[in-house]
């Protein structure tokens, strides 16, 4: 494993040394660039060539207009020797500016290099997706947009409301975008804004079958803001994120449901309020031979809390059936039915905070999911080392209910290492 390691360490060490010497000129740089002894914190490096002393005169980029990062990333599980889970490399391109005297825009495409020790080599090598592309105009009070970006809905994110995108996962809250056409109306002090999607991404298994039809998804959103406080009136037909396997049959299903919601915030002293609910309509479920659309109520509640660098967030958060029998069940991982409780609690805590000159930051969270059905602790370790590299250290470790629908994760751990350069 660490010779694995070693050889993808110098492969991305290679990369990068190719990408600052691709033109005639040998180098992305000026040849004249010196890269001065760091005098800081680090006296015991005496390598008067460091790349990453904090005083590197870095000059201006030969292509401004063009936005470059390769990523590395090493993934381990301590459970099982230290064995590697994930191991690849990621490069991003992107471009962004003005189109038109209204108009901006952004592409980005990201090609990933999945290498044999990672747990995504079996089912495909690599892959080339476009993370983000997108056209917006602005004509007097109005504003659209139309391309692959995301949208926020609701105050906490991952919460009641913020269901448009879907995430990465579990273990990966990164949001994914999709392909939108939105359109925004500004007043004084309120705003006005609708999107649709004629495709909504829907998550599943690769070994399990979408059995409906896609739908198209829309919404609206009215916003109101005065001094020191936000709210929001949302309306709209959702596609879920992710697809529910039926017990009965073994296909998975993403029918629509309506949404109706409310959010808002309120900015006291030291910390910010921050509210959300939502009443769903036609949500799937499984109950015992059967499967059918029930009404939920879902809320959240958290404090964000600000003392100087640090930042703490804690928050609640409830799914309510309204309509409820004993026979409700609520699919394992693994696909096998458990019981389904009437009023799912989850509960979050984190906390945050920057030293060495802002150049590190940690952070500690905890998330207790579905009643205690799931306990997740997750710690990282974040190092800006200059403006061209960065250096992440992260771990997990899931404790679950035996029985219940996460006990396939109990005792999961990870190890994740990241090391990304960007131009």
């Amino acid at each position: 494993m660490l010779n694995s390691v070693l050889r993808q360490l110098i492969f991305v060490i290679f990369g990068f040394t190719f990408l600052m010497n691709v033109n005639a000129d040998d180098s992305f740089f000026d040849d004249d660039i010196a890269f001065d002894e760091s005098e800081g914190d680090f006296d015991e490096w005496s390598d008067d060539s460091d790349i990453f002393g904090e005083e590197a005169a870095i000059e201006e980029k030969r292509l401004p207009w063009l936005d470059l990062g390769v990523t590395q990333k090493w993934g381990f599980n301590p459970a099982s020797d230290y064995s590697t889970t994930q191991e690849r490399t990621e490069l991003t391109l992107g471009t962004s500016g003005s189109v038109s005297d209204s108009g901006y825009g952004e592409v980005e495409l990201k090609a990933t290099k999945y290498w044999p020790s990672d747990s995504n080599y079996s089912t495909e090598k690599s892959d080339l997706e476009v993370e983000q592309a997108f056209l917006q105009f602005s004509f007097d009070d109005w504003s659209t947009k139309i391309g692959k970006y995301t949208i926020g809905w609701g105050e906490l994110e991952g919460g009641a409301i913020d269901v448009v995108n879907p995430s990465g996962g579990l273990t990966d809250p990164s949001v994914i975008p999709q392909w939108f056409l939105s359109a925004t109306r500004y007043f004084d002090h309120s705003d006005l804004s609708f999107f649709y999607n004629t495709n909504p991404k829907v998550s599943k298994s690769s070994l399990l079958i979408l059995k409906n039809d896609t739908y198209d998804e829309f919404g609206m959103r009215y916003g109101i803001s005065s001094e020191g406080s936000d709210m929001a009136l949302y309306l709209g037909q959702l596609v879920p994120n992710d697809a529910l396997i039926n017990l009965t049959d073994g296909m998975v299903y993403a029918t629509p449901y309506q949404l109706i919601g409310f959010g808002m915030n309120k900015a006291f002293d030291d910390f910010l309020l921050k509210f959300d609910i939502a009443l769903k309509n036609n949500v799937q479920h499984n109950r015992t031979g059967q499967f059918i659309k029930v009404d939920r109520l879902d809320w959240d509640l958290a404090f964000d809390i600000q003392n100087d660098d640090r930042q703490w967030l804690i928050s609640i958060n409830s799914q309510y059936l309204l309509d409820y029998a004993n026979d409700y069940l609520t699919p394992s991982i693994l696909g096998v039915g458990v019981g389904a409780k009437r009023n799912n609690m989850s509960y979050m805590f984190s906390v945050s905070d920057n030293f060495g000159d802002s150049d590190w930051k940690w952070g500690l969270s905890n998330v207790i999911s579905s009643n205690n059905d799931l306990n997740l602790s997750s710690a990282t370790l974040d190092w800006d080392i200059n403006d061209q590299w960065q250096a992440s250290l992260s771990g997990t470790y899931i404790d679950a209910k035996d029985n219940r629908a996460y006990a396939a994760l109990d005792d999961y751990q990870r190890v994740n290492l990241e090391i990304k350069y960007q131009y």
